[in-house]
């Protein structure tokens, strides 16, 4: 039970941590993988667990909805015309 117990505060907490980031500067890069524990979940955790489950729902769609958003100001940007082309030369020789 030890086991379930520190990975669902250890889920609960890293869904909380990008739930608190302010909006598109949550990194769940650095987010661990995990197993679950070989022993089965224990009945008396199924409830905690449900709401960890909730959580991570809810720090998924903030995730998604954070990486859209950070699409749409990419694209923006990249419409955005360079002040030239690096086809073009940078220099004009004028005595040439």
């Amino acid at each position: 039970m030890d086991e379930w117990t520190a990975l669902l505060d250890r889920l609960e907490h890293d869904a909380e941590r990008i739930l608190a980031a302010a909006p598109g500067t949550a990194d769940a890069a650095d987010l661990a993988p995990w197993t679950p524990p070989a022993a089965p979940l224990p009945p008396a955790l199924a409830d905690r667990a449900r709401q960890v489950v909730e959580l991570q729902r809810t720090a998924m769609e903030r995730t998604r909805t954070d990486l859209d958003g950070l699409r749409q100001h990419l694209g923006a940007v990249s419409r955005i015309p360079g002040a030239r082309r690096p086809e073009e030369p940078a220099y004009l020789d004028v005595d040439g």
